[in-house]
């Protein structure tokens, strides 16, 4: 399992939303992923992801987000879920997320990521 590349990438995803560095974290998703959030609406591109994360409030931050459970579909896809902790300010926001990954050019990005409200 490749698990350092897909835990750096981890790693970078949690440093870029809590900094709202938007060009950097849109960079971690590929040109055309898809992005289905806290809106009805299926996000597609990295323009979109980049705009999507950008009307979060600027309070909104991941509290907690275990690494996450990791399934090798291939050398070069990988699937993950996980519960997530956002918070904004001092109100807590229960999600799960699922990720697709790919790898292309040696580096991990997410190709479709998925969340939802933990009820």
């Amino acid at each position: 399992m490749d698990t350092p590349t897909i835990d750096a990438l981890h790693k970078r995803w949690i440093e870029v939303f809590n900094s709202h560095t938007l060009i950097e974290h849109a960079a971690l998703y590929t040109e055309d992923a898809m992005l289905f959030g806290s809106t009805p609406e299926l996000i597609i591109g990295r323009e979109a992801i980049k705009s999507y994360f950008g009307g979060r409030g600027p309070k909104v931050h991941v509290a907690n987000y275990p690494f996450p459970n990791v399934v090798m579909i291939s050398d070069n896809v990988a699937a993950t879920a996980a519960h997530v902790d956002f918070a904004d300010g001092e109100t807590p926001m229960p999600y799960r997320v699922t990720w697709m990954l790919v790898k292309k050019d040696g580096n991990w990005r997410i190709a479709q990521h998925h969340g939802s409200p933990r009820g």
